[in-house]
């Protein structure tokens, strides 16, 4: 008896179920690799806590968060910062050409075609950020986890020998386990690898990334019982017009501080590089500047956590929390240029604290006559929230953190207010984050878009064509004429004794002159010329009125190639459909 199905009906079948067995095994392996990069992260970063919190409590002089002013001198608070930061110069002069990774590293990888991360230089980069600020800088290890999780996500891919979007997904999911782990939010964890490293939201990425930042909370909290808890659970009352009209002033003041740190930073970064100092002895010239504010202000040293909680709670003076926070920009801005640091993050929380405690000090003080009595913790949550969101560019992240910090629905409604005008105030007059000057000082503009960073990815040698005319320089115009009949071709490029391009000759210039005249002077007067190091957006852009036959390519003033207005596009039109591809295709290739 024959079968009934017909031999295409069974070739579609089979082809069927290999995709549906494809697809399978690659939801099975992004599952896998998820779970795992949020285990491992989970236990680096309750490691890498307890390391920081055991340093600081060998050394670290007893003191109350508002003391202010000078006590006398306390070697051990020069000796410590200063001796660690020498040590880490020494780590720099090993890891040299190499640099230690940083968090707009983490973000930069994730553009790129392989998504992936020095993984030396972001282990070497934790082992740094631990010793720093476990010998008392003013950062914090959130940024350092980030740039963990990334630096296991490389070397997963290579272990895995994963494919650059599986790379991608990996470097997403470590993030976001590395920001769960670090705060026990793994809302915030999900978001953040999406809005602040990532930057897009794709359903293929949603099932890693979630599963790491679930997996390192539950691990971190359910299996080892050591959940990080940075803010104290507190009761606030529901948000009244008054409070919503002062939490939106505070959001002003919020986002016109952070461009104004934002601005100091790369200020001071900019001065340090043009003073030249030996790359060994920065970090000890740091440890030593912490060392001397500390003598006037010690809750500046480590992440100030502690300090944190006391600001909510109302325990610091308005007068003590504006020299804090004076403080805390001074010291993280040297320990951030002079690499005795960890991250941004910290002293953004630690800034935000300190801003709105002062707001709701004031206001306490003028209560008697206005009526009007603030919350406190409400006022430092909403300040700390502002400040981290413009400086980090994720609202939406550091709203969820809000809430999951504090457990409290009604406080993060209403500072939701305050996160929104700061961070439209700050990415106005300013960028959309901290880490945007420092991609710039790179040549990478995200603003562009995936599709304008790949083409300024792109050096025009890739896209250069082999097939054009050059003619020496003395050519008659008969001569130049046969030979580009014979080239089927209408432009052709002169090139000197030397060998030097001289200029570019079009047919339509020669048809009129005498056969025996010069070449040279009838050559274009103010050609297009692209150069061997531009990239694709540019010739794009330089490209945008052109007519002729191609672009000559210059190295050296040697022509390497021309370019083709066709070829440009096509490549431009191949990189649309990649990046269209990647947002959303579900598939994994």
């Amino acid at each position: 008896m024959k079968s009934s199905f017909d031999p295409q009906a069974k070739q579609r079948l089979a082809s069927s179920l290999a995709e549906m067995s494809s697809r399978l095994r690659h939801g099975l392996g992004i599952t896998a690799t998820g779970l795992v990069l949020g285990v491992v992260v989970a236990y680096a970063a309750l490691a890498s806590f307890g390391a920081v919190e055991v340093l600081l409590s060998l050394w670290q002089p007893t003191h109350a968060p508002d003391q202010i002013g000078w006590h006398g001198v306390q070697p051990i608070l020069l000796l410590v910062p200063s001796l660690s930061g020498l040590a880490i110069g020494g780590l720099l002069v090993w890891l040299m050409p190499r640099r230690p990774v940083e968090l707009a590293d983490v973000i930069h990888a994730a553009h790129e075609p392989d998504p992936v991360v020095s993984r030396t230089g972001g282990y070497v980069s934790l082992l740094k950020s631990v010793m720093a600020i476990g010998a008392g800088s003013t950062t914090g290890l959130y940024g350092p986890l980030v740039v963990l999780g990334a630096s296991l996500a490389a070397s997963t891919k290579r272990l895995l020998n994963l494919s650059p979007q599986y790379a991608e997904m990996a470097l997403g999911a470590g993030v976001a386990a590395a920001i769960s782990a670090a705060f026990s939010a793994p809302l915030a964890g999900i978001l953040f690898a999406h809005e602040v490293v990532l930057r897009h939201y794709n359903l293929r990425f949603f099932a890693p990334v979630s599963l790491a930042s679930a997996a390192a909370y539950v691990v971190s909290g359910e299996v080892l019982n050591q959940h990080i808890s940075i803010l104290p659970i507190f009761e606030t009352r529901m948000a009244g017009p008054m409070d919503i009209i002062l939490l939106m002033v505070l959001g002003v003041v919020a986002g016109l501080a952070s461009v104004a740190v934002m601005r100091f930073v790369a200020s001071l970064r900019l001065r340090l590089v043009r003073a030249a100092i030996p790359t060994w002895l920065q970090p000890g010239l740091a440890g030593l500047s912490i060392g001397i504010l500390a003598h006037f202000a010690p809750a500046i040293l480590g992440p100030g956590l502690d300090t944190i909680s006391a600001m909510m709670q109302g325990e610091i003076a308005p007068s003590a929390l504006l020299i804090l926070l004076l403080f805390k920009i001074i010291a993280a801005g040297i320990c951030l240029t002079l690499f005795f640091h960890g991250g941004i993050v910290a002293p953004a929380l630690f800034i935000g604290a300190a801003l709105g405690g002062v707001m709701a000090g004031w206001l306490s003080l003028l209560a008697p006559m206005t009526g009007y009595a603030p919350d406190t913790a409400l006022f430092v949550l909403a300040g700390m929230s502002a400040m981290a969101s413009s400086m980090l560019g994720a609202p939406l992240a550091v709203i969820l953190l809000s809430f999951e910090l504090s457990q409290n629905y009604a406080a993060t409604t209403a500072i939701v207010v305050t996160i929104v005008i700061s961070n439209l105030l700050s990415s106005r007059l300013s960028t959309r984050s901290v880490f945007e000057p420092q991609l710039l000082a790179k040549g990478v503009d995200l603003s562009l878009g995936r599709e304008s960073l790949a083409l300024q990815q792109t050096p025009v040698t890739e896209l250069m064509s082999p097939d054009y005319l050059t003619l020496p320089a003395n050519v008659s115009v008969r001569q130049a004429m046969e030979k580009m009949a014979e080239a089927h071709c209408s432009e052709a490029h002169l090139l000197d004794d030397e060998g030097q391009w001289a200029g570019k000759i079009c047919l339509y210039d020669l048809v009129r002159q005498p056969e025996d005249a010069m070449c040279l002077p009838l050559q274009e007067r103010t050609p297009l010329i692209l150069q061997a190091h531009d990239n694709a957006l540019y010739a794009q852009t330089a490209m945008r009125d052109f007519l002729g036959e191609g672009v000559p390519v210059l190295k050296s003033d040697v022509l390497v190639g021309i370019i083709h207005e066709a070829d440009l596009f096509a490549h431009a039109r191949a990189v649309t459909r990649s990046v269209w591809q990647h947002d959303h295709d579900d598939a994994v290739h």
